[in-house]
């Protein structure tokens, strides 16, 4: 009998794969900008070769537990199941699907996805074809998108409250995955996401009462946690190797492995972890990051496509990266502190559609050639020459603060310069009213506009 659904087929299949790759990143060297010479293995964070994947996830768990108890938040935790039929799909067996009702089928098929990110399993389903274990996975990931896509949600966010969550996936004995989830919330939400929580995850498992909890506690939503940290990190320690004693992976870790599934997902709730990564040589205290982003005034922004962020202290201090080069430095001060080096390339490179996969690419959009003439960027579309204009809703604060006081009020377009100054207003960087602006005005000012050679 197999353990997780994974047979030694796949385990030797897992193991041969992640001993190729810690090889290739073994055997493949570069130079810092400081002469030292690393290898790719050196700076990796995979889950299953990198010593400090888990560290730093552990570092990044305990934030969330401190931001919560600073923010006056409650644990939740959440066990999410699937019903027992889906076993029956994964060797194409629909019996227990047939003794179900008309009605009970309609009312279980909106919890399944049938579009291209979570698959097509309708289909599946009236073709009576065998499920896959992701295919399982992804109707459990449907569900907690519609979940965390629903009013509950929706609502601690109209009310700017904060919230955070960690997701992490655990294979039943036959290789069927379920969800368990920290979710902290403010106390007085409690019910309102126990609601929604019985609309969005129909197994009847999920909701069967308990004993030893809080009143209304069911197996699927518990509020009496005493060690929340605790809960979630028991699930994410037995599902990575103890990579220190150089062992193979064992059953478990290669259902992770086989199935492309994540150990563990959060919510936005800190500083991204990209941010962390590079910021790390400076400044190690993600707690102290992640609070730069929650107090006021700061200006604290990044842009993974721009590779650049800066996180700004109300004391002036500032670390600020911008494509490769990190710096500290203090406002309208000298430069504390510089590591790395700024990249040649454009700081904002245009979107080449040949390379988005034909799934997620509008259909209606046509391809463009970017085109630099004088170190000015335009696109070549269409048989014509275009120049974008300007777009200050897509910039980040520091550069629209640049661009607002550079304007040139006598010579520039009215409309432009009302729309720019209503960008500048909205978030909060200048006082005044906001200029009512018709629709027709703004599609004049946010297009393409030829460039006469």
């Amino acid at each position: 009998m197999t353990k997780y659904a994974i047979t030694p087929h796949d385990l030797k299949y897992c193991r041969e794969k992640i001993n190729g790759q810690r090889s290739y990143l073994s055997n493949n060297h570069f130079s810092t900008s400081t002469g030292q010479v690393k290898s790719l293995l050196d700076v990796s964070f995979s889950a299953n070769i990198s010593e400090r994947y888990y560290s730093q996830l552990s570092n990044k768990i305990n934030t969330m537990h401190s931001l919560s108890i600073s923010q006056s938040l409650k644990p939740v935790f959440l066990t999410i199941t699937l019903d027992g039929f889906f076993r029956g799909f994964l060797t194409a067996n629909y019996r227990k699907w047939h003794r179900l009702t008309d009605v009970e089928k309609f009312q279980y098929l909106k919890h399944i996805p049938n579009n291209e990110v979570h698959g097509y399993l309708h289909d599946k389903i009236n073709s009576e074809s065998k499920f896959t274990i992701k295919d399982c996975y992804n109707v459990l990931a449907y569900q907690w998108y519609r979940y965390s896509s629903g009013y509950s949600f929706k609502k601690i966010k109209k009310d700017a409250k904060q919230f955070m969550y960690l997701k992490a996936a655990e294979p039943h004995k036959d290789g069927v995955p379920h969800f368990h989830v920290l979710l902290w919330i403010p106390q007085g939400y409690f019910e309102t996401f126990k609601k929604d929580f019985e609309r969005y995850f129909p197994a009847p498992q999920n909701h069967v009462p308990i004993k030893d909890g809080n009143e209304g506690d069911t197996k699927g939503f518990q509020t009496a946690i005493h060690n929340p940290v605790g809960y979630i990190m028991k699930y994410a320690t037995k599902s990575f190797m103890d990579l220190r004693t150089g062992e193979d992976l064992n059953h478990l870790q290669a259902w992770y492995v086989k199935h492309k599934i994540r150990r563990i997902t959060t919510s936005h709730s800190t500083v991204p972890q990209w941010v962390y990564q590079k910021v790390f040589a400076l400044e190690k205290d993600w707690y102290h990051l992640t609070d730069l982003t929650i107090r006021e005034p700061m200006l604290c922004e990044w842009n993974k496509e721009d590779d650049y962020f800066i996180l700004m202290e109300d004391n002036g201090r500032v670390l600020e990266y911008d494509q490769g080069l990190l710096t500290l430095r203090y406002i309208d001060g000298p430069i504390l502190k510089q590591l790395g080096e700024k990249s040649d390339r454009p700081k904002t490179q245009p979107r080449i559609m040949e390379r988005v996969p034909l799934k997620w690419v509008n259909q209606h959009l046509k391809p463009f050639i970017p085109v630099y003439i004088d170190q000015k960027y335009f696109i070549f579309k269409n048989n014509q020459l275009l120049s974008p204009k300007p777009q200050p809703m897509k910039m980040k604060n520091y550069a629209l603060v640049n661009y607002y006081n550079e304007i040139d009020v006598e010579t520039v377009n009215p409309h432009h310069y009302a729309h720019v100054r209503n960008e500048m207003i909205k978030r909060n960087l200048i006082d005044g009213e906001i200029i009512p602006l018709d629709q027709n005005t703004k599609s004049e000012m946010w297009g393409y506009s030829e460039y006469d050679l």
